[in-house]
């Protein structure tokens, strides 16, 4: 599948590994500039595979539109993981509560691991 930069400056990979499991990385903000393709981008890997990790690893802000796009595709997908590690993208999970609702890790290998479990 192929990386999609928009104009709002998020650059979104997805990529297939061993075939059941769908890693969308996102690099960037997430904002109400770029939530838009968040949400197509999450949409179309939920197609693709039956497991999915989005890495946040390089993202530096996600709003609160975002994290709805995360909670709607975790009701469309259950097995969904989520890495994060930046001290703003983190916040907003523990402000909301969100981390409770969602599998957050620290890691990609813990996310991958968890979203086959």
């Amino acid at each position: 599948m192929p990386q999609r930069r928009g104009d709002s400056g998020l650059t979104l990979l997805t990529t297939v590994r061993d075939d059941d499991l769908v890693l969308v990385t996102a690099a960037g903000e997430i904002d109400a500039a770029s939530v838009g393709d968040f949400r197509t981008v999450l949409a179309e890997a939920c197609v693709v595979g039956q497991k999915l990790v989005v890495d946040l690893s390089r993202v530096g802000f996600l709003s609160c539109a975002g994290l709805r796009v995360l909670e709607e595709t975790s009701r469309t997908r259950p097995a969904l993981s989520v890495v994060a590690t930046g001290r703003l993208v983190l916040r907003v999970f523990d402000v909301t509560g969100a981390a409770e609702a969602l599998d957050v890790r620290p890691r990609l290998v813990d996310a991958c691991a968890a979203a086959r479990a």
